[in-house]
Parts: C-alpha cells; structure tokens; sequence
C-alpha cells in the first residue's frame, strides 16, 4: 500500500476546506470512475467532466428525499444552498417525484436531463475541480492535472501558469473538460477503493449533521443507504425468479418478508444494476451485512441465466449492468488478500484461499460468463 499516498488523501479529507459537500461527491466520483475502468481491464488516465457530473448527480439523487420530513442542506450558514443538489431537485420534482433512480428520469426526458448534467458540470468545473488539491491556500497536485485555472479569495489564480477559467471558453471547448491522473493514482485507488468509500461516507455524513444539526447514524443511512421502498420494484419479480425462497438459504420466505439484498455490498460498491440483486429473509441478509461472498453463495449467483434478468429488468424498468458488475466482482477479488474473510452462509465466516481466489477470477472472466450473471 501507498502509504504517502492515503496520508495526502486523509489530509486532503481533515484540512481541506469544506463550505460544501462537493469535494466528498468529486472523490466518490473519482473512485467509481477509476473501478469502472478496471473492470473492464483498462488503466483511466484521463477522466472528462461530463463523467464526473453524471456520476456526481447519481450520487446526490438521493440527497433530495426529505429527511424525517425536512429538507436538507449541504452548504454552511451563510454560502447559499448547494447549487447542484437545487438543481437535482428541480429536475426530480419535475419530472419524477418519487423515482429513486436518476435512469429513468433521464428516459422520462432527456434533453431536461442533459440541461441538469451541463448545469453541474459547470458548477464542478469551476469549483471543486480546480480546488480539491489546494489545502490551506497552497496547491499539492497527487491526484489529477487540469489545463484552467480559477482565482483564489485573494485574487492571486491557483496556479499563474494555466488559463483563467471562463464559461464561453469552455463551452467553446477552448479549455479541455479532462483530468489528466497523475501516474499510478488509477491503482492507488482502485486498491484503496473498499477503505476509502466507507471513511467519505462517514465524513460526508458527518458534515451534513453538522450543517442540519441531526443525529448522524440515521442520517448515513438516509443519504447513503439503499432503502427498502426503492428496491420495492423488482422485489417481486426475484422472489418469484427464486421460486419464493432465500437465494441464500434455500429456506421459503413469504413475499412480504423478503429483502433485496445487494450480493457485491452496497455500502461498498453502490452497485443498483439487476445483476447484483437477489431476495434473501431478513436473518441471512441481516448475517451478511457488508461482507463479500465466498464461493458457496457466488456459484449460484453466477449461474443465473442474463436472458431472464434481462427481461425481469426490462419488465421492472431496472438498471441493468452485467459486464460492469462482473468487472467490479473481479476487481475486487484480484486486489482481496488470501485469508480475508468471506461470508459462506448464515452465521459462517471463513478466510479467501488461493484456490478460492483463483476459481472466483476463472468464473467471473470466462467465455460461459456472457450468458449467465
């Protein structure tokens, strides 16, 4: 592990300047973006802002719900409400109230969906892009290379060397809208990618309990849980793809019982696509929790046919996401150490073996794999 590397990262995280939540939306963006990538066997070098935007709105969509009844804010007293999560609201109040997937909004309307990316796009780019790296007035380039600058409260710009930032120039395409990563920074955080999430979580969590004055349990769960009602949708249809019986037990469970469970965490990898979802009862996903599986619960998962998730995801209107959820499985059994423990089953932990590890990667990339999960 990259020690100096995480250390600029958790200072970036303690000391930065937060009067929003935008630098916690841009890392989480990074990190998404960079597992993307090495699921599909690339190294990112560059990353657009468009990526980052529509990633950035995935993220804060179910920021707009209301919280025990109120509206939150993620801007401090006296900045203003947060530009993009007004925006996000908007757009969602307009166009779908009570959907907690930004998908089918944009299916809904697409041209008010590309106005929404533009518009964060733009408050990204002139904000938290150019200004993560800079902690206490000074630059410390780790992560990423833009080719504009913006200016400082002091007027100074950030770095003299670059172009001023302006909108006609960038809408021109007269600045490039990449980030350039810094060399081994794909790497770096992909591997880190399981520790890193959870630590912004709980920090993002934390200063929108602050700026709101809420108890902080309940609201990381309201702003980076997965709720029971969203999943409500396609429920049904696995409980009857699994005959009415736990995908993990076997055992029959009535349909107001089951729970959809996310096999690769959602806690960790917000991962919503069909391909990760099945329906267990509440003591095997109360068991699993935020563990990765071993092979005895990945043999079935993987087994299952595309074709019938397919048309389960068509009839539900459900994000689909098979190469995208294979390629994250894999990376995140290629960079899992042997001896890490893997749930097996209800109340059953047991260590990654070599042998494990082997077999998971063989499964998940062979030519059979296209047919099935």
């Amino acid at each position: 592990m990259d020690t100096l590397f995480l250390e600029r990262l958790l200072v970036l995280l303690a000391r930065g300047s937060f009067t929003t939540t935008y630098k916690y939306a841009l890392l989480l963006a990074l990190i998404d973006l960079n597992l993307e990538g090495a699921g599909r066997g690339a190294e990112v070098t560059t990353i657009t802002t468009r990526q980052l935007a529509e990633r950035v709105v995935a993220l804060y969509w179910p920021h707009t719900r209301p919280f025990q009844g109120r509206e939150l804010s993620q801007s401090r007293a006296g900045q203003g409400e947060s530009s993009v999560l007004r925006s996000i609201l908007t757009f969602r109040r307009a166009v779908a109230p009570h959907d907690g997937l930004p998908q089918r909004a944009a299916k809904a309307d697409p041209e008010g969906y590309n106005r929404l990316i533009d518009e964060v796009e733009w408050v990204f780019v002139r904000e938290p892009i150019p200004r993560l790296q800079v902690i206490g007035g000074a630059q410390d380039l780790f992560l990423y290379r833009v080719e504009w600058t913006i200016q400082q409260n002091s007027g100074a710009p950030i770095d003299p060397s670059l172009p001023l930032l302006t909108r006609r120039a960038f809408r021109a395409g007269e600045l490039p809208n990449v980030l350039r990563l810094l060399p081994g920074v794909h790497e770096r955080l992909v591997g880190l990618a399981a520790v890193l999430r959870p630590l912004i979580h709980r920090q993002w969590t934390d200063l929108v309990a602050q700026m709101n004055r809420l108890p902080e349990r309940a609201l990381e769960d309201h702003l980076f849980g997965r709720s029971r009602e969203d999943l409500l949708p396609v429920r049904e249809p696995l409980w009857d793809l699994q005959g009415g019986r736990c995908f993990y037990c076997g055992g029959a469970v009535p349909l107001a019982q089951a729970q959809v469970d996310h096999v690769l965490p959602w806690s960790r990898f917000a991962e919503d696509a069909i391909e990760n979802l099945v329906v267990a009862d509440g003591p095997c996903n109360l068991s699993k929790r935020d563990f990765l599986a071993g092979r005895e619960p990945l043999e079935p998962w993987l087994a299952r046919p595309r074709r019938v998730l397919t048309q389960l995801a068509e009839a539900a209107d459900w994000p689909q996401g098979h190469d995208r959820v294979r390629s994250t499985c894999a990376v995140a059994y290629r960079h899992m150490s042997p001896g890490m423990p893997l749930w097996r089953g209800r109340g059953a932990l047991r260590g990654l073996s070599d042998d494990e590890q082997r077999w998971i990667l063989a499964a998940l990339m062979s030519p059979a794999a296209a047919s099935t999960v």
